[in-house]
C-alpha cells in the first residue's frame, strides 16, 4: 500500500518542522541534507523496517552508545573530481583516509552489538572493506595532507636538494646582512622574497652597492628589491629542486587518485551506508527527545493515541515534557469520525494537528509522541483541510476555496485515508454551513476514512452522540479563569462558551442577556446542558487530583516509616549481637576462671575456696543475662489456633503452623488417613501428626511479616570538621575515565556525597574529552543537584573540557 501526502497539506501540518528538528540530531553535512529530505516509507514492509532500526538505535542510546561517526566526511564531491579524472590534493586523500578510517570504526562497533542491534549490524555488513585503499593512501599521505618523503626515493631526493638550497641561500644571506658595505646600501635590515626569490631591500641611490637582479620597486621609488649575484645560482638550483618535488607530487597523487577512482563504486556505497545510518540515530535521538514510543501499525488497526503530545510545543516553543499537556485519543470499533468541540484557543486545532503529525512520524521511521499501548492503522494518505483557504487570484473566497477542497478528498481514490477538516463548515450561513459539514462528514466516512473534525456547530455534536460512526470529544476551559486548560476528553461535546466569556470580559449584562434570547430553545439548552457537563467534569478531575495526591503523599509517609523501622531493627539486632558477643566473652573468662580454681582445689590448695563461689556466682549471672538476650531476641510464639482444620479443602502446597516447631513448614502431601502429613521445613522433610497442625497458612510461602514499632529511630549528626586541610588529593578528585555512562554517574554521585560535610569546598570530575557523551551525562545531573553551586570546565592546566569543576554549596 503505498503513501502519499501532498507537499501544501506537509506546510499546513508543519511537517518541514519536525525535518528541520530531525536534521539537528545528524553528526554529519550528508546526514543533515538527508534528514531535511527524508521521505515517507510506501510499503508496510518498509515502515516496520525504519521503526526496528529506530528501536534499535534507542536501545544503545540509552545506554549511551553510539556509532564513531567522527572523522567521517562527506566525500561526493570528491568522487565528482575523480569521475572527471581531475587531480586531488593531498587534503582530499586525508579526508578520505579519515573516512575509510570512521567506516572501520563503525563497522566493529556494530558488529560487536550485533545481540541488541542485529538490523543496524546488518547495515554495518554492508560498509565495504577498503583496507588495501586505505594502507595505500596512509602510505604516501600523512593524516595532515601532506605528502610522506617515504612515498618515493625521487620525492625524498629532490625535497633534500631543496632543503640544500635553503640552508645555503640563508647562510649567504646572514653574511651579507653583516657586511658593512652591504649594510650601508639596504634601507633596512633584512631579507624577504619577490616572485619566490630572495632579495634585499636596497636603496635606490646605492644600487651600484649591491650587484644582483632587480625583481621589484617600492611604489615611493625609493627601494630596490634586489637578488644578491651571490645567490642567484644557488636560487636557481632551489628552483629546479623544487620543479622536481612538484612534479614527483603530481605523480604520486595521480597514481593514487587511480587507485581510488578503481574503488568509486564501493566509495558511493561507503557514503550512502554512513548517511543511513546516522539518519536512523538521528531518528533514535529525536524519539528519546520526544518521549514518544513504537505504536502498533498495520492494516485494519485501530486509532488509538494514548498520551499524544504535539511534539513541536516541546521542541520550538522550549516547553518541558511535563509542561506539554496529553491527551488519550481513542475511537472505538466501529468509529472513523472524531469531533472535536469547545472554545476557540482551547486546542481544538493542536490536537487534530498531533494525530496527523503521528501518523506522519511512523511513516518516517520515528516513534510519535504519544505513551504505549498506542496503535493507528496503515493510512495510504493524509488530507488536511486547515486555515485560510482564500485564492484571489482564482477568484474564490475562504468558503468556496475550502468546500473546492473538500470536493476533491471526496473525489480522489484512496484505501484509508486520513482527513483532519479544521472548522468544517464555517465561513457561510451558519445553517447552511452546518448541513452542509453535517454531510462532508457522513460522505468521508462513507468512504472508509478516518475523520477529524474541529467545529462550534451544534448539529455536528448531536451527530457524534447519535450516529455510532461518531466519537465526541470536548476541549477544556476553565470558567474561573477564562484560559483553555488544553485537556481534551473523549466521548462528550464541548461548550463554545461565547456568551459566557462575553460576559466575564465585560460585555453590557444586558447584550448578553439579549444574546441568550435570540438564540433558539434547543440551542440554548443544549449549550447549558454541554456548559454544566463540563462544569461538573472540571470539579470531579479536581477531586480526583487531590485523591491521587493524598494517596501518594500516604505512600511517601508510609515509605519514610518502613525504612526508619528498617533502620532501627538493624540498630537493634547489632546491639543485641554485640552484647551476646560481650557476654559470651566474659561467660568464657568466668569458665576459665572456675576450671583454674578447680585446678588448684585438686592440688590441695583450699585456700582459694571463697574465689571459687565467686566465679561460680559470676559465672551464674552471665548465663542468665544470656539467656535473657537469647529470649529477647527470640520472636513471640503466636498463640495456638483452636480452629478445626478441613483436610478436605487443603491442597499441597500449602504453609502450616506446627506445635513445636519454631518456623512453618509446607504440605508436601496427605495421608490416606489423615492421621499424619508430610511436611517439608527448610530442606528437611518430615511427618507430623495432624493433632499436631495448629493452622493452615495460605496457600504459597510468604515472606517474613515486618513488624511494626511505635518508637522513631535516632537522629544521627554527623560533626562537620573545621577545615578540610587533611583532605587528598585523590579525595577532591574523581576519575571517571573509561567508564559507561551509567557506572560513571554511580562513581560520581557515591564520590560527592563522600566529600559532603568535610568542608571541601571544590571538587574535580575527570571524565576526558572522546565523544562529548560522557561530559555531558555527567554536567547535566549537576544541573539538578542542590548541593552544587556552579560547576565549569577546567583550567588549562587541569585538562580544560576534559575535567568539570564543582563547587559545592554549604
Amino acid at each position: 500500500m503505498s503513501f502519499r501526502c501532498a507537499t501544501e497539506v506537509l506546510d499546513r501540518l508543519e511537517w518541514p518542522r519536525m525535518r528541520e528538528w530531525l536534521s539537528r540530531e545528524a553528526r554529519s553535512l550528508r546526514g543533515v541534507e538527508a534528514c531535511r529530505a527524508l521521505e515517507f516509507e510506501q510499503t508496510l514492509g518498509g515502515v516496520r523496517d525504519r521503526l526496528a532500526e529506530t528501536r534499535e538505535a534507542c536501545a544503545l542510546l540509552s545506554t549511551g552508545q553510539e556509532p564513531p561517526l567522527g572523522g567521517a566526511h562527506d566525500l561526493r564531491a570528491v568522487l565528482e573530481q575523480l569521475e572527471r579524472g581531475a587531480l586531488l590534493a593531498g587534503s582530499d586523500f586525508a579526508r578520505l583516509l579519515d573516512t575509510l578510517r570512521a567506516a572501520q570504526r563503525v563497522s566493529r562497533f556494530l558488529s560487536a552489538r550485533a545481540e541488541p542491534a542485529p538490523r543496524l549490524a546488518d547495515l554495518g555488513r554492508t560498509l565495504p572493506d577498503l583496507a588495501a585503499l586505505d594502507a595505500e593512501i596512509a602510505r604516501i599521505v600523512t593524516p595532515r595532507g601532506e605528502l610522506r618523503e617515504s612515498a618515493s626515493s625521487e620525492l625524498r631526493d629532490a625535497r633534500r636538494r631543496a632543503e640544500g638550497c635553503e640552508r645555503e641561500i640563508k647562510d649567504r644571506l646572514s653574511r651579507l646582512l653583516r657586511n658593512e658595505r652591504v649594510l650601508g646600501a639596504l634601507q633596512d635590515r633584512y631579507s624577504t622574497l619577490r616572485e619566490n626569490r630572495p632579495v634585499l631591500p636596497v636603496r635606490a641611490d646605492a644600487r651600484q652597492r649591491v650587484r644582483g637582479i632587480v625583481h621589484d620597486v617600492s611604489s615611493s621609488g625609493t627601494t630596490l628589491f634586489i637578488e644578491p649575484e651571490e645567490i642567484v645560482e644557488v636560487g636557481n638550483r632551489l628552483r629546479i629542486a623544487e620543479t622536481e618535488v612538484r612534479r614527483e607530487s603530481e605523480r604520486l597523487l595521480r597514481e593514487l587518485g587511480a587507485r581510488a577512482s578503481s574503488e568509486r563504486a564501493a566509495l558511493v556505497a561507503l557514503g550512502a551506508t554512513l548517511e543511513k545510518l546516522d539518519v536512523s540515530m538521528a531518528r533514535g535521538r529525536l524519539s528519546l527527545r520526544l518521549g514518544g514510543t513504537e505504536p502498533e501499525f498495520g492494516p485494519g488497526g485501530s486509532l488509538r493515541l494514548v498520551g499524544l503530545r504535539h511534539p513541536l510545543l516541546e521542541l520550538d516553543a522550549g516547553l518541558e515534557r511535563e509542561e506539554v499537556v496529553a491527551n488519550d485519543v481513542e475511537l472505538p470499533e466501529g468509529a472513523r469520525g472524531l469531533v472535536i468541540s469547545g472554545p476557540n484557543a482551547g486546542g481544538k486545532t493542536v490536537l487534530a494537528k498531533a494525530i496527523a503529525l503521528a501518523v506522519l512520524s511512523v511513516r518516517a521511521g520515528l516513534y510519535p509522541a504519544c505513551d504505549r499501548r498506542s496503535s493507528m492503522p496503515a493510512f495510504d494518505v493524509v488530507y488536511a483541510d486547515i486555515g485560510d483557504e482564500q485564492d484571489l487570484r482564482a477568484g474564490l473566497s475562504t468558503f468556496s476555496a475550502r468546500m473546492s477542497n473538500l470536493a476533491g478528498i471526496l473525489a480522489a481514490e484512496h484505501v484509508c485515508p486520513l482527513v483532519i477538516v479544521d472548522e468544517v463548515g464555517e465561513g457561510t450561513e451558519p445553517g447552511e454551513g452546518a448541513a452542509l459539514a453535517q454531510a462532508v462528514l457522513e460522505g468521508l466516512v462513507e468512504r472508509d476514512a478516518f475523520v477529524v473534525a474541529t467545529t462550534h456547530f451544534n448539529r455536528l455534536k448531536e451527530l457524534a452522540g447519535s450516529d455510532p460512526r461518531f466519537v465526541n470529544a470536548s476541549a477544556e476551559f476553565d470558567i474561573e479563569t477564562l484560559l483553555p486548560t488544553f485537556r481534551v476528553r473523549m466521548g462528550q461535546p464541548g461548550s463554545s462558551g461565547a456568551t459566557f466569556v462575553a460576559e466575564r470580559m465585560g460585555l453590557p449584562p444586558e447584550l448578553v442577556e439579549r444574546a441568550r434570547a435570540l438564540l433558539d430553545g434547543e440551542d440554548r439548552r443544549l449549550e447549558a446542558l454541554t456548559r454544566s457537563l463540563s462544569e461538573i467534569r472540571q470539579e470531579l478531575e479536581s477531586e480526583r487530583r487531590m485523591a491521587a495526591e493524598v494517596r501518594e503523599q500516604t505512600e511517601e509517609v508510609r515509605t519514610e516509616y518502613q525504612t526508619r523501622l528498617g533502620a532501627l531493627r538493624a540498630a537493634r539486632e547489632e546491639a543485641l549481637s554485640a552484647m551476646k558477643g560481650e557476654l559470651d566473652a566474659a561467660f568464657e573468662q568466668a569458665r576459665e576462671e572456675v576450671a583454674s580454681v578447680v585446678r588448684a582445689l585438686q592440688r590441695g590448695e583450699t585456700a582459694r575456696g571463697p574465689r571459687a563461689n565467686r566465679a561460680r556466682r559470676e559465672l551464674e549471672e552471665i548465663r542468665s543475662r544470656v539467656e535473657q538476650v537469647e529470649r529477647e531476641q527470640r520472636p513471640p510464639a503466636p498463640p495456638k489456633a483452636s480452629v478445626q482444620i478441613d483436610w478436605e479443602r487443603v491442597e499441597p502446597g500449602a504453609r502450616l503452623e506446627v506445635d513445636g516447631l519454631a518456623r512453618e513448614v509446607v504440605l508436601l502431601e496427605k495421608s490416606d488417613g489423615k492421621r499424619r502429613v508430610a511436611v517439608r521445613a527448610g530442606a528437611v522433610r518430615m511427618q507430623v501428626a495432624c493433632a499436631r497442625v495448629r493452622r493452615v497458612l495460605g496457600a504459597t510461602p510468604a515472606p517474613d511479616a515486618v513488624g511494626t514499632c511505635p518508637i522513631r529511630p535516632p537522629a544521627i549528626r554527623v560533626p562537620e570538621p573545621e577545615s578540610h586541610a587533611g583532605l587528598s588529593l585523590a579525595s577532591a578528585t574523581c576519575d571517571l575515565r573509561g567508564l559507561r555512562v551509567a557506572d560513571a554517574l554511580e562513581r560520581a554521585n557515591a564520590h560527592l556525597h563522600s566529600v559532603l560535610g568535610s568542608g571541601l569546598r571544590r571538587l574535580l570530575f575527570i571524565h576526558g574529552h572522546g565523544t562529548g557523551a560522557l561530559r555531558g551525562a555527567i554536567r547535566e545531573w549537576l544541573k539538578n543537584l542542590p548541593e552544587v553551586e556552579q560547576f565549569e570546565p577546567g583550567e588549562a592546566a587541569e585538562g580544560g573540557d576534559g575535567v568539570t569543576v564543582v563547587r559545592i554549596a554549604y
